[in-house]
């Protein structure tokens, strides 16, 4: 394919813009803008000052009053590590300061570098944060930079009891999370396919014979120990998640009776005995028992008996606190949850906390888009408030591969994991103002602060996968370049009429709507709270969207083009384009005036179409290929001449089980 060099027309033909979101960023935007690094989280409070200290090589550095600070001295390696051309000398100095938990202030200077903090996550952070000052540089640009988290727990979840990952696999990812200081890993370790945890009360759940996947797959005791030890030494606090009584098939096909059963609880009061015995209290302080989406006649039973056995063992219970879920106990730590039109309303409304907290309210990985699920990170307020305090503890940002994945390393492609990580650790560091939740599936206006703020997001993002995440699986492309003039919907009946006057440039009659962002929703699933422009409009009806390339010379340019997001829970979607086609909805497009068909045939062209809700059912067995989701296919090309281009993408909407909508990102990278 013929790469050009490719500029968007920032133009649009109508003059207003969505609604303002009341949103405005919590650190100085003006700084970020003048920021010769990417920093992600952005700091709480930097002074940019004129020079820079050149690297020395490791050899070169100076590392005093590290003391007994092992994580911070481990960091400092992996910095000096990055850097083995240099020259000259310089000191780094490391003191006690008065900060908050886990904040520093780290002060670059021509002679050197000194970092203050309170305890040794602060230390650890603020080499975190001279590691991003230095990437791909040879010196490192002086500045003031006092930092703190807003909230507690910033955490990312991993389900490996539906998708076993290795151990190895878990401590690259880790390693790459507390990159961006996330400090907490919920392990899901056991669901309907299998009990991934080693038992040796119990042995037989551990017998292949018993699982559905991954059968030969068993974290063991000393697994389990080594992985909490890694994480420690980076910060990251484990909290181990076994869900009962739900998610539970594998249990029952194993013992033969049901978690509820009085049987049951007695064998998991077992399974927590042996499990606190090998896995130490410091290691592990917060047990996760899932209880969710379950319904049992002796649910505060179930609660009280699990939560105090837990107690009786020095640790903390968590449970998921969702509508569909079992009662949470009273010493228990709630992990909020929502879908569907619990969505669409604020991340959470903090006047319905009434116990410590964890915030995943704002969506799974698996269940939106890329672009989707950064923008309702960025924009969101963590539990509903600017900062955390003893009941807000923060937010844990959770990676759902329902359907079976053989590949694992291609989770992170398929469900946006990094990038998605990397908005939800910017906003739980640093909290939120204000709550622009409702207008996320709408970008803001391009003179609003929280626009500004966004287009800055996706300068660091674009750096951020060139260096932290250079070989990574990172499906993104920045999106606040392109412009639309959105053609609102009409009955399809109608559409050949209205494609006329669209493709003769006729649109004042049609009332056209401008829309900012390469990832222009209209109406996505009913999981996902139907959020678009036209989130009230039912199947049976067209759209239209007309944006501007500008091109420097003819022929080919590389975009990413989807039409439908299919969420990794369940195979609900319209399915592969049909040969030559651009969706299987029926998407037409027209470059110039004239019609382009598309370039690419999947081998599954016109397969995988699934209209109903396949979670936990033998269709969630067949792993998705790249082919069937957008973001993680090759890029496609669109025929471009030199100068101003015209592009027109009609979009019929066929379903509920379509994410309605048009992507057209220019392929950056």
């Amino acid at each position: 394919m013929k790469q050009l060099f490719l500029t968007l027309l920032l133009c649009m033909i109508a003059p207003s813009f969505a609604a303002e979101a009341p949103w405005t960023s919590p650190h100085s935007l003006a700084a970020e803008a003048a920021a010769p690094a990417a920093l992600l989280p952005f700091p709480k409070s930097v002074e940019w000052r004129e020079g820079t200290l050149p690297i020395p090589a490791p050899e070169g550095w100076t590392l005093r009053g590290a003391g007994k600070h092992k994580s911070a001295k481990a960091a400092w390696a992996d910095f000096t590590a990055e850097h083995p051309q240099g020259q000259g000398g310089a000191v780094c100095t490391m003191a006690k300061g008065s900060c908050p938990a886990e904040g520093y202030v780290l002060t670059v200077s021509r002679e050197g570098v000194r970092v203050e903090a309170g305890d040794d996550a602060g230390f650890f952070y603020a080499v975190q944060t001279l590691r991003q000052l230095a990437a791909g540089r040879s010196d490192i640009p002086c500045c003031i930079i006092k930092d703190a988290p807003a909230f507690a727990v910033r955490g990312l979840l991993i389900d490996c009891g539906r998708n076993f990952q290795s151990i190895e696999s878990l401590k690259h990812q880790l390693d790459l999370a507390s990159r961006l200081k996330v400090n907490v890993f919920q392990w899901h370790m056991t669901d309907h396919p299998a009990w991934h945890v080693e038992s040796k009360v119990f042995p037989q759940l551990n017998d292949p014979q018993f699982r559905t996947r991954d059968a030969g797959d068993t974290y063991s005791y000393a697994q389990i120990r080594e992985l909490c030890e890694y994480a420690a030494a980076r910060h990251i606090r484990i909290i181990p998640e076994l869900d009962m009584p739900g998610h539970s098939a594998a249990f029952q096909r194993a013992m033969g009776f049901s978690m509820a059963s009085e049987q049951g609880m007695a064998a998991l009061e077992k399974i927590l005995d042996e499990f606190c015995a090998e896995i130490p209290q410091e290691l592990c302080p917060v047990v996760h028992i899932g209880a969710d989406e379950v319904r049992i006649p002796n649910a505060k039973e179930f609660v009280e008996r699990m939560s105090r056995k837990l107690l009786s063992l020095g640790r903390t219970p968590a449970q998921w606190g969702g509508p569909r879920d079992l009662p949470v106990g009273k010493d228990s730590i709630a992990q909020r949850w929502g879908e569907g039109g619990e969505m669409v309303e604020r991340s959470m409304n903090p006047e319905t906390i009434h116990c410590r907290v964890y915030d995943s309210t704002i969506g799974y990985a698996n269940l939106f888009d890329p672009a989707l699920l950064i923008r309702r990170y960025f924009f969101m307020r963590p539990c509903g408030s600017a900062k955390g305090d003893a009941q807000k503890l923060g937010v844990i940002f959770c990676v759902w591969p329902d359907t079976r994945v053989e590949d694992k390393s291609l989770i992170p492609l398929q469900s946006a994991q990094w990038p998605g990580l990397c908005a939800m650790a910017e906003r739980s560091w640093n909290g939120g103002k204000g709550d622009a939740d409702k207008q996320t599936s709408v970008l803001p206006g391009r003179k609003t602060e929280a626009f500004k703020a966004y287009r800055l997001f996706e300068k660091r993002l674009s750096a951020l996968r060139l260096s932290m995440f250079r070989g990574e699986h990172f499906p993104w492309e920045p999106e606040c370049g392109v412009e639309w003039t959105v053609i609102p919907p009409v009955p399809s009946a109608q559409a050949e009429s209205v494609r006329k006057q669209v493709l003769a440039g006729k649109l004042a009659p049609l009332k056209p709507i401008p829309a900012l962002g390469g990832n222009l929703y209209f109406r996505t699933k009913p999981c996902t709270g139907c959020l678009g422009l036209f989130s009230g409009t039912k199947p049976g009806a067209t759209a239209w969207a007309v944006t501007h390339l500008r091109a420097e010379k003819d022929g080919d340019v590389s975009l990413r083009l989807g039409f439908d997001a299919p969420a990794r829970s369940s195979r609900r979607w319209s399915g592969v384009a049909p040969a030559g086609e651009w969706s299987a909805c029926g998407t037409r497009i027209w470059v110039n005036g004239q019609e382009v068909k598309n370039p690419r045939t999947s081998p599954l062209a016109g397969q995988r179409t699934s209209k109903g809700d396949t979670w936990n059912s033998p269709a969630n067995e067949v792993p998705y290929d790249n082919e069937e989701i957008w973001w993680a296919q090759e890029p496609t090309s669109l025929p471009l001449r030199k100068g101003d281009n015209v592009i027109v993408i009609e979009q019929p909407y066929v379903g509920e089980y379509q994410s309605w909508g048009v992507s057209l990102l220019p392929v950056t990278r």
